[in-house]
């Protein structure tokens, strides 16, 4: 009775509406954002309201208010304004969303409930996320960010005052699902449930009823997986003794592990914004599997022959870390999906792909999902429009081959994300053991080289595996994400991207492949590709050697990045120069649209391609 297909379309439909706005700025979404937020309206700042709207990026419209000189108070203002008008848009695409499949009678009853209880319960997570950003970012955070001059000395602090989460076994967790609580000087540490009273009894109300009403409609074992898992969550979040959170977040996510349906839910799994307690943020959406299919067994294949091969280069033979390894790769559930409702944190930013857990003792017992947003991503690149910055830091013919492949070639781009993005995701499990990020993150940078070794542990699966119609188009990707990292060098969040950006430019600049005097150049050659395999499979068994070895991140962010006053900079001269004139560059011109006709030439390039299949 599910017509998954068709509640694909009816996503797709939306996400095109959405897309659609690139295509006239002067949307009344967009004039109404303008009005919101008291701008001007000029073309950059509609570019970052639409950003923010289709997006949900919030970085180009915080560089356009910096732009107007406004102080932190009055950007922190305009942005929860914004926030505020995103919420409202989207909980409505989400209502209406749902309505259509409940009138089309596309699902059976118990997901026609689920996929509403979800609803209901991201609402509440919308109103607690503005609370959550108050208390844990602006305002603890911002104080420990004057308080300690760097991670390291936080972590001191944090560690002295109990400011942290213990598993079952009273050993530290590398996250928390809780809040500092200050008074006078004193600092503790509380659950959720404590220090969001109010917004945990209005979410425990919301998944009791829910759940009352799911329980009448199930009938076969996988209702009853999605049922256990809302019975955990609730406990979960509902636990008030900091002693035993982790321990009901474990227990929530071995159940959820069993949840396969093709409804995909999402909740709090990651920590991003929060540097210094690693407070898991407020995600919860539902994933929906779509049609399109990846070789999973052929691509689990060929990353354990990698991590084998990188092994044996490196003599690495630690038996419990290389069992851990291969269980989670062999384990590991790929489900290629599209975002279909999402709330909370995922209001500010969706992920392009995620492994998950990163709870190391829920994947001993169960492994890890993947989840990859293929045609989510694709869609949403070619509706993007070109950027003034890309046509001025890049030649037109670097520009081009990206296009070609963008707008004319859809198997190579896809085949291109599997590579390179999938890659990523499992490259976030190799040597990843149960005590390697607690052992490597004493300098609380361990974020910022595990972003490297995802991306590079993909790229070595490619190089060790090479595909040769692929290499070009793997290498320009790699050369374009690794220079539009720069643009994140004062976003915090997500600064362990940016570091990834400085370790690949460093190396690609180390390799030849770019130059930079005044104006960069880009050697697409074959010998610069060669070149660049080479460096970059020796940096990463070296990489690998830490991991191995669990030294802290340190030592081996330090070869590259060297900490300035605002975040990092490359330690490569060269390429020093051209983050600073890149960084220069995107704040001046960041959010300002090419208007030399690529783009439309583009467009019908690709509608008249569409016409001749």
């Amino acid at each position: 009775m599910n017509n998954f297909k068709r509640l694909n379309e009816l996503t797709k439909e939306q996400k095109n509406k959405l897309n659609a706005i690139y295509k006239n700025l002067d949307d009344d979404i967009i004039n109404e954002a303008v009005k919101i937020c008291g701008l001007a309206g000029t073309p950059s700042q509609k570019l970052a309201l639409a950003r923010r709207i289709v997006d949900l990026k919030v970085d180009p419209l915080q560089n356009e208010l910096k732009k107007l000189n406004l102080g932190e108070d009055e950007q922190k203002r305009v942005l929860n304004l914004m926030y505020g008008y995103v919420r409202n848009l989207y909980e409505d695409l989400h209502a209406k969303l749902l309505e259509k499949a409940k009138e089309e009678k596309i699902l059976d009853p118990f997901n026609q409930a689920f996929v509403q209880a979800m609803h209901e319960l991201g609402l509440s997570l919308n109103a607690w996320q503005i609370s959550w950003q108050d208390k844990i970012i602006d305002t603890t955070n911002k104080e420990f960010e004057t308080k300690f001059k760097d991670l390291s000395q936080a972590n001191e602090f944090i560690t002295k005052n109990g400011l942290f989460q213990c598993d079952a076994n009273g050993v530290r967790a590398d996250r928390t699902y809780g809040a500092v609580v200050k008074e006078g000087y004193k600092f503790s540490f509380l659950p959720y449930a404590l220090a969001f009273k109010d917004e945990v009894k209005e979410l425990k109300s919301v998944f009791a009823k829910n759940l009352e009403i799911l329980r009448n409609l199930a009938q076969n074992d996988e209702q009853k997986s999605y049922i256990k898992y809302l019975e955990k969550l609730q406990n979960a979040f509902c636990e008030e003794d900091n002693a035993k959170v982790i321990n009901a977040w474990q227990e929530a996510e071995i159940a959820w592990m069993d949840v396969k349906g093709a409804l995909q839910p999402g909740h709090p799994l990651e920590y991003y914004e929060d540097a210094y307690t690693h407070a898991v943020a407020l995600e919860w959406d539902i994933r929906l599997v779509d049609s399109e299919g990846i070789d999973e067994l052929k691509f689990k294949e060929k990353v354990a022959k990698t991590y084998k091969s990188v092994c044996e280069k490196i003599k690495f033979d630690n038996t419990d870390t290389n069992k851990a390894v291969s269980e989670n790769i062999a384990r590991t559930q790929l489900y290629i999906s599209v975002p279909m409702i999402y709330y909370g944190a995922e209001l500010n930013g969706l992920f392009s792909a995620q492994v998950v857990p990163n709870d190391e003792s829920v994947s001993a017992k169960c492994g890890k999902k993947i989840f990859a947003f293929v045609n989510h991503v694709y869609e949403g690149a070619k509706a993007k429009p070109f950027m003034k910055l890309g046509a001025e830091i890049f030649s037109k013919e670097f520009l081009d081959f990206g296009r070609e492949i963008l707008f004319l070639k859809p198997k190579i781009w896809k085949k291109v994300y599997e590579i390179s993005t999938i890659g990523h995701e499992f490259g976030h499990i190799l040597f990843i053991g149960l005590d390697t990020e607690m052992s490597m993150n004493k300098s609380g940078v361990f974020k910022f080289i595990e972003e490297y070794k995802a991306t590079t542990g993909g790229l070595v699966n490619f190089f060790l595996h090479e595909e040769a119609e692929y290499k070009m188009a793997v290498f320009h990707e790699l050369i374009a994400r690794a220079v539009g990292l720069i643009a994140w060098r004062k976003v915090d969040e997500v600064r362990a991207y940016y570091c990834e950006g400085l370790i690949h430019l460093s190396l690609l600049f180390r390799a030849g492949v770019l130059k930079f005097d005044g104006k960069l150049s880009v050697d697409m050659s074959e010998q610069a590709y060669a070149k660049f395999k080479e460096i970059c499979l020796e940096n990463y068994y070296d990489l690998a050697k830490t991991y191995a070895k669990k030294v802290d991140a340190s030592t081996f962010l330090e070869k590259f990045c060297q900490k300035d006053e605002l975040s990092y900079l490359p330690k490569d001269e060269e390429c020093k120069k051209f983050v600073e004139h890149f960084y220069a560059r995107y704040e001046a011109i960041g959010n300002d649209v090419d208007d030399s006709g690529e783009w439309q030439r583009w467009q019908s390039l690709a509608k008249k391609a569409e016409k001749d299949i």
